[in-house]
């Protein structure tokens, strides 16, 4: 965590990338396997969401209620695949919107007033969902924290047994040898 939030910090879109990446390694830790899309966009609504409400509950100018569908769909598999927040055709079909999240660093998010997971519309951009990376480093840890505690128990009673069933697994990349 404490690399990620570095990362995040430095103004560079390489933190989003490793976000990305870092929250499918969580929602398959969670849930013991690679249940892909919807093992991704359930960590979204069971887990962030449980960190802040709006992960689920967020409301585009059209009335979707659909974020957890645009962080996999353009968020993961966007920069993950193609290192763009314009969905491929595959994630347009699977209800994707193209530019339906907008990333930003702090220094941005004060000069153009746009708080972290606030709607935003110019140009190009009809509705957009604003993700500040620090802001989002932080909800991470946040979730790291919940997931690593025994509270999490009363979201998955056997959320140990699961963990460990992924890590032994998909053993962590580790140094050394």
């Amino acid at each position: 965590m404490k690399e990620l939030q570095r990362i995040l910090k430095d103004g560079s879109p390489w933190g989003f990338l490793c976000v990305a990446a870092f929250l499918d390694c969580l929602s398959k830790l969670v849930a013991g396997q690679d249940n892909k899309a919807k093992g991704y966009k359930h960590f979204v609504k069971d887990y962030l969401a449980k960190i802040n409400p709006a992960y689920a509950s967020f409301k585009y100018k059209n009335g979707a209620t659909n974020l957890p569908e645009q962080l996999y769909h353009v968020f993961r598999c966007g920069i993950i695949h193609s290192f763009s927040l314009v969905p491929d055709q595959q994630s347009l079909n699977s209800g994707g919107r193209s530019r339906s999240i907008v990333l930003c660093h702090r220094k941005e998010s004060k000069r153009k007033h746009l708080p972290h997971l606030s709607r935003y519309s110019a140009g190009k951009i009809s509705e957009a969902a604003v993700f500040v990376a620090e802001d989002f480093g932080k909800d991470l840890k946040k979730v790291v924290k919940l997931i690593f505690s025994p509270q999490v128990k009363t979201i998955d009673p056997q959320i140990t047994k699961k963990m460990k069933k992924w890590v032994y697994q998909q053993p962590p990349i580790m140094g050394g040898f």
